[in-house]
């Protein structure tokens, strides 16, 4: 009997000894297939961006999202922008290299001559001039070297890049609103730089904010003022922001405004921000989309979701915090008017009218 039970408790000891050596392998297949998972996840296809749109249409997101967004909404932007300020002191070729890699041949930079402060802090402490960043002190050299070595790292980028220059300037929250005929002498030794770089791909653009606050002949006035002379501009910009609650602007509001816009600088026209409250986005989103339709002489609309210093400057405002990739219904208003740019018609000139 003892070969019997020997044998009995030894092929039970290797049956045990075999199970316990196949748990971990099980495991490592396992957790292989969930790598694998997550691996087909994130490169699984995206929208691409359409190559030769009727009207452009950007987002404010890193290009390392880019995908992510397009999954999310179900089209891609053809233009990624960024804010830079001077402060940083450096190129953005990184930026520019990812751009090209995914596809996108459009790029905005709302180039900011300052050192951010905390928004916290208000528009007075904001809007101080600062050193070697005032627009006499760019008028006369202080940031050319600076300025130069920029031109020609934008100047490599295999596509059209949109300079937004000391952008919102005829309002009184930024230190480059102090003294016009500065700003303008400013303007021009920027654009003088960028001839002086070779980069023929840069378009300049002059973006003003509708300052909806301000009666219409106030407005008018105030950045005429700005005006660096149609030499020195490609487009004219606008902020166009919903802030919502005691600040609530529907689309209608703008329109009277950039119509001015087109005729008094006759320029295409660019909307460099967009964006809109919580509350009330679909209807406006909606609104947007015909108000699109009817001016084809929009040739680039840019969706902005970063925080708003203008919505911590006010109070009594809306929620601005939120995001269309997690909203499929504002979602997929943004990826028609998307597909809407992408369509030509009889009436569109594009991104050269």
């Amino acid at each position: 009997m003892k070969p019997f039970w020997l044998n009995l408790v030894t092929s039970s000891a290797t049956l045990i000894l075999l199970v316990a050596l196949a748990l971990p392998a099980r495991s490592v297949v396992l957790a292989a297939r969930e790598e694998h998972t997550v691996e087909v996840a994130a490169e699984s296809p995206w929208p691409r961006p359409a190559r030769d749109p009727r009207r452009v249409f950007g987002v404010y997101v890193d290009p390392w999202q880019v995908d992510d967004w397009a999954r999310s909404v179900g089209e891609a932007p053809q233009l990624v922008a960024k804010f830079e300020a001077f402060s940083s002191g450096r190129a953005i070729d990184p930026w520019l290299a990812q751009s090209a890699r995914i596809g996108v041949r459009r790029l905005l930079v709302s180039w900011e001559p300052w050192r951010p402060v905390p928004a916290s802090w208000g528009t007075a402490l904001q809007a101080r001039p600062q050193p070697g960043l005032t627009n006499i002190e760019i008028a006369r050299g202080s940031q050319d070297r600076y300025m130069l070595r920029f031109a020609r790292s934008l100047a490599s980028f295999r596509g059209v890049v949109y300079l937004r220059f000391a952008h919102e300037m005829n309002g009184y929250w930024y230190p480059w609103s102090r003294g016009p005929r500065a700003y303008v002498y400013a303007w021009r030794r920027m654009v003088r730089v960028f001839e002086a770089a070779g980069a023929s791909n840069v378009r300049f653009v002059w973006s003003v904010n509708p300052n909806l606050y301000e009666d219409v002949r106030t407005w008018r006035g105030g950045l005429r003022a700005y005006w660096p002379g149609r030499r020195y501009v490609d487009a004219v910009g606008s902020t166009m922001i919903d802030f919502g609650g005691v600040k609530s602007y529907p689309v209608a509001r703008f329109v009277p405004r950039l119509r001015w816009l087109r005729a008094a600088f006759g320029k295409p026209v660019i909307l460099t921000e967009v964006n809109t409250a919580y509350a009330g986005r679909v209807q406006w989103l909606h609104s947007l989309r015909a108000m699109l339709a009817e001016l084809p002489w929009i040739s680039v609309v840019t969706w902005s979701q970063l925080p708003s210093r203008g919505k911590v400057h006010q109070a009594g405002t809306g929620v601005l915090d939120w995001d269309v990739r997690s909203d499929p219904s504002s979602g997929s208003l943004l990826a028609s008017i998307i597909r809407d740019g992408q369509r030509r018609t009889r009436g569109g000139c594009g991104a050269a009218c």
